[in-house]
């Protein structure tokens, strides 16, 4: 989930400029990107042994959507968003967990835009993320970033990922259904407050979520995120995160440094863990194709039952052919801690990589990958 890409993906429908026209126009765009490569790891994350891999998202989700902006005139303009994700290697629809097919995963939207900003309504990203995503060591990439750490202290049921907390909007804290969103640019600050409904008989406060993202670009970039998801049963607060970073360019160079703080409850309320990881990335552009990256991650978990902690570095480089394909390359050290067992949860949620590493255990992995965009 790459900064430029997702920013583009994401926000560019529902935050147009306005433009006046005497009669409507309308325009729909087939959009996507096919990211796949082969990764190896020293250990499974089971501790196995050595995997070898064809992988998807290595530094992007694989996509494809469709999105589209009608002028109505007196600078109004209605938009849509349709986006799915799909695995690369296999060619099979990627779902959120509990869910046995999702066309749509990602986004599913329709909104009005203006010079006052921007409402959409239905499915989208979190602005919360969005709000953040320039300042995270690594763009929330898909592969090897606190993408994993945000996702797994947010899955619909903490603690265990098909059943201790529900929510019918949230899929990974990523994406959030049955959502109001308003987002605006004011001047240098991009604003976006988004309002998911529970939709559960009783209670407005249950399955509800809130999220809100902000981003200051300027000399620096400053993004803040803050999300709070509720149990569609209880009512109560399943996870609350917060999310502050920025980042600094200086000539060739560009450091970013992103905290992330998340507690999870369980729906009666009671206190699960609680999660900090801060990160600290420099970008360096070393010619007009190549992109390397040095970042590094620590990650604490804490709970009443069992602390741990997992450390990890990663050494990226990112050539770029032309402005829609991208050869990457991507090495990473992970140092896991020892887990408990109250929490099935607790080695994944301090993890930057997909799925985990094995507890307790130092973990090389490498991947070499392609990503076109269209």
């Amino acid at each position: 989930m790459q900064n430029k890409s997702l920013r583009r993906y994401a926000v560019a429908a529902t935050l147009g400029c306005a433009a006046s026209a005497a009669f409507a126009q309308s325009s729909v765009t087939i959009y996507g990107t096919i990211d796949a490569g082969v990764q190896y790891r020293n250990r499974s994350a089971d501790n196995a042994g050595s995997l070898t891999e064809m992988h998807t998202g290595g530094i992007s989700p694989s996509i494809w959507g469709l999105r589209g902006v009608e002028d109505l005139g007196h600078g109004l303009k209605a938009t849509f968003n349709l986006e799915g994700h799909y695995s690369s290697d296999t060619g099979t629809l990627t779902s959120g967990p509990g869910f046995s097919s999702q066309l749509f995963r990602r986004q599913a939207n329709v909104g009005l835009s203006g010079e006052w900003g921007a409402i959409t309504l239905g499915r989208q990203y979190s602005p919360a993320l969005l709000g953040t995503i320039g300042t995270e060591p690594r763009g929330f990439k898909e592969q090897f970033s606190n993408l994993y750490g945000w996702a797994y202290n947010q899955l619909a049921a903490p603690g265990n990922a098909l059943g201790a907390g529900t929510n019918p909007g949230n899929d990974v804290g990523v994406f959030t259904g049955n959502t109001v969103q308003y987002a605006n640019n004011f001047g240098p600050v991009w604003l976006g407050v988004a309002y998911s409904l529970g939709e559960a008989a009783g209670s407005f406060k249950k399955g509800n979520e809130l999220s809100v993202g902000a981003t200051y670009t300027g000399p620096v970039t400053v993004g803040l995120g803050y999300q709070q998801i509720a149990d569609s049963g209880s009512g109560e607060t399943l996870s609350r995160l917060w999310n502050a970073g920025i980042a600094v360019p200086f000539g060739a160079f560009t450091g970013r440094v992103n905290y992330l703080d998340v507690t999870n409850n369980a729906p009666s309320g009671a206190r699960v863990s609680d999660v900090q990881s801060i990160g600290v990335g420099l970008d360096y552009k070393w010619s007009a194709a190549n992109t390397a990256t040095l970042a590094g991650y620590y990650s604490k978990y804490k709970s009443s039952a069992h602390d741990s902690s997992t450390k990890s570095i990663v050494l990226s480089n990112d050539y770029a052919f032309s402005k829609r394909t991208t050869l990457y390359v991507q090495l990473v050290y992970a140092d896991a801690g020892a887990v408990g067992t109250a929490d099935p949860l607790e080695g994944l949620k301090t993890s930057i990589v997909a799925g985990g590493t094995a507890p307790g255990a130092k973990t090389i992995l490498g991947g070499v990958g392609l990503r076109h965009t269209f």
